[in-house]
């Protein structure tokens, strides 16, 4: 498999199942793909060529950017708290619901439900702020065994407050959920959270599964699959989601600081100049397993120049 692109153009002819697509998910991700830069190095008077490890959903690349990603916006959620759970006398209430929306087999097929289920999410986000004002969100695809779609997702209410109550089976809900519900066409079950930790302690549960291909279950590898193969973003945070944390813990930030592109562990990467001579994978360079970066040697660059050649040839 070389491509997704490639991939679908057969899908498309063949109209793969759910278990043909994870199998070419896997044939595709199981293959490290290099990005080959050149760049000058004044030291030595000549340009190195390097290889670096491409980010492929569900690979070690593409799981460590996720994570990063994901556990500095947690980080920031540690400290807000709702309301106490263990307090039986005081009124509670929330601006934070966990939310879930599954999606009905009756309504589309699997794969129609895919393409459909961000334009749907995003109706249903509209809705909510129509009747609720501002909202921001966190959410995270998943895939049912079935292949169909649902939706996790952090409810961040700038402008209501749901009054809380327990269930039967003693979970905390609020009350304004059927309101809420009537903005998606299929199940929906909405949790309040008493601390947005919380929720992002659920929220991460669900992403983990669907990020790292090496660990996934069953499910799991559907997810990754379904969102390779619709082009989803396994992990989205609203554009104002970030602003509210920080209005909520009403933390001062300097917007003045200045920018600069860092490694994945925040170090400054001094600037450089690259060209990109084009990819190639592990096999072709006799690249050792678990490289991200490698400066080529010359018979890697010779093995290099032979695979760049022959893929122009076609």
């Amino acid at each position: 498999m070389s491509s997704l692109r490639g991939f679908l153009k057969d899908y498309l002819r063949l109209n793969y199942s759910v278990d043909g697509i994870v199998e070419k998910y896997k044939e595709w991700v199981s293959v490290n793909t290099y990005m080959i830069l050149s760049k000058w190095n004044k030291d030595k008077w000549k340009n190195d060529v390097v290889a670096v490890k491409c980010s492929k959903r569900g690979n070690d690349v593409y799981r460590s950017r996720v994570k990063n990603r994901f556990v500095g916006l947690s980080h920031k959620a540690e400290k807000l708290e709702f309301f106490n759970p263990k307090d039986r006398n005081n009124e509670k209430t929330t601006c934070a619901l966990w939310t879930t929306l599954t999606y009905d087999t009756k309504l589309r097929s699997y794969n129609e439900a895919w393409e459909q289920i961000g334009i749907e999410f995003n109706n249903f986000m509209a809705f909510v702020r129509s009747n609720f004002g501002k909202v921001s969100c966190c959410r995270v695809f998943e895939s049912f065994e079935n292949g169909y779609p649902h939706i996790h997702c952090i409810l961040l209410f700038q402008e209501y407050n749901f009054s809380v109550f327990r269930d039967a089976k003693g979970q905390f809900r609020v009350h304004g959920k059927e309101i809420i519900a009537e903005g998606w066409h299929s199940n929906v079950d909405i949790k309040a959270m008493s601390s947005l930790a919380g929720g992002f302690s659920y929220l991460k549960k669900y992403l983990l599964k669907g990020i790292d291909f090496e660990k996934a279950d069953s499910k799991g590898l559907k997810t990754l699959a379904l969102c390779w193969v619709y082009r989803k973003r396994a992990f989205a945070v609203s554009g104002s989601f970030r602003k509210a944390l920080t209005d909520l813990i009403t933390q001062l930030h300097n917007s003045n600081k200045p920018t600069a592109q860092t490694t994945l562990l925040g170090e400054i990467i001094p600037e450089e100049k690259y060209a990109l001579l084009g990819f190639a994978n592990e096999k072709d360079l006799e690249i050792e397993e678990d490289t991200w970066f490698t400066i080529l040697n010359s018979k890697q660059i010779d093995r290099l120049t032979d695979c760049l050649r022959l893929k122009s040839a076609f």
